[in-house]
């Protein structure tokens, strides 16, 4: 500290002297100017510890009442250095907490299979048909915030546990699938012909298709991240779970698609928080519920504020097959009280730290 100069000084000549090399000149008035000198660049960094409106005070209260300026002043008082300001426990936290934003598509995870009919009744040796229902993921959207507690940070990497919670809206569909297997080519018109059959004599009729999810979730997940030369994290890499829960809304149904009439309405028509079935057959109907509860899994990778993530979601909705007026018909081919869920796996972009 020693090798720094402070000079402050009045030029009354409109024409400065060129500045010597590892020099700073502020200009301090029309013909006043105040100048930093250092024998080296590394010298001058140190100025960012000094309190230089302290040292100004002190100039002022020494030269009080003199007639001539003191030209030179050497920093020896270890008083003028400001000490360095510790951050306190909550801007320490809000150093490692971020905003992130997923946004993706997918499709279906799992099967459900509401009606089966066995060759016997497909008047074939081998054919079979039968009725499910998959699901579609339109989109995955979230916005969440998570806090990065750090376990081990060292100059060229950070281990650390992230937690944190979002929100987020989902948008999928169900897919009504009528699947014939296994035949020969040369018997398709004759089987494909007798399960059209089959659908119509049993009035299988899909009813709804597409619902948006409403989502709030926490999620933990262990984090790896590299970091550079000045301390910041670049590439990185998390796994781990969320805790979703949803509140399903029905926005579409197939049917009323073939029978209304659509009046100055090119989006269609929109049913909202229907309970009712999602496909109906032979007395049956699956349902699901309107608030689901369930785990999902989410792996990031990315540099910096930019990523790719995948979102597996095993058990999204869960579907039971259930009579329609409470009463077993008995009819071959359906499960009255069978359950089972679909999920979706969604690929997309995290922006974020």
């Amino acid at each position: 500290m020693n090798t720094i100069l402070l000079t402050l000084g009045t030029f009354l000549s409109s024409y400065p002297n060129p500045a010597p090399p590892d020099t700073i000149i502020l200009n301090a008035g029309k013909n006043s100017k105040v100048i930093f000198y250092g024998q080296s660049p590394e010298d001058l960094k140190k100025l960012e510890m000094l309190d230089l409106n302290k040292i100004l005070k002190e100039l002022n209260g020494t030269q009080a009442g003199t007639e001539e300026a003191q030209k030179h002043v050497t920093l020896t008082n270890t008083s003028f250095i400001s000490e360095p300001v510790n951050p306190s426990k909550s801007q320490h936290y809000l150093a490692s907490t971020f905003l992130n934003l997923h946004v993706g598509a997918g499709y279906n995870i799992n099967r459900y299979t509401f009606f089966q009919a066995s060759p016997a009744l497909m008047n074939h040796p081998t054919g079979t048909l039968t009725c499910d229902v998959v699901m579609q993921n339109l989109l995955t959207s979230s916005l969440s915030v998570v806090h990065d507690m750090k376990f081990a940070d060292r100059p060229g990497y950070i281990v650390s546990l992230r937690y944190g919670a979002g929100i987020g809206l989902n948008i999928q569909r169900y897919l009504h699938w009528n699947l014939v297997a296994p035949v020969l080519f040369e018997d398709l018109k004759q089987v494909t012909d007798r399960a059209k059959e089959i659908m119509k004599e049993n009035r299988i009729t899909p009813l709804k298709s597409d619902f948006n999810a409403l989502q709030t979730y926490i999620q933990v997940a262990p984090r790896f991240a590299l970091k550079n030369k000045k301390g910041q994290s670049t590439f990185y890499l998390n796994a781990g779970a969320r805790l979703n829960y949803n509140r399903n809304f029905e926005n579409a149904s197939p049917s009323l698609y073939s029978n209304a009439v659509i009046i100055n309405n090119p989006s269609g028509p929109a049913v909202m928080d229907d309970a009712g079935p999602i496909v109906t057959g032979g007395g049956y109907g699956v349902f699901t519920k309107k608030h689901t509860l369930g785990l999902s899994y989410i792996a990031e990778i990315g540099y910096k504020w930019i990523g790719l993530f995948v979102l597996y979601y095993p058990n999204y909705v869960e579907l039971k097959t259930s009579p329609l007026n409470g009463t077993d018909t008995k009819n071959p081919g359906f499960s009255p009280g069978k359950t089972g869920n679909l999920g979706f796996a969604s690929f997309g972009i995290k922006l974020g730290r």
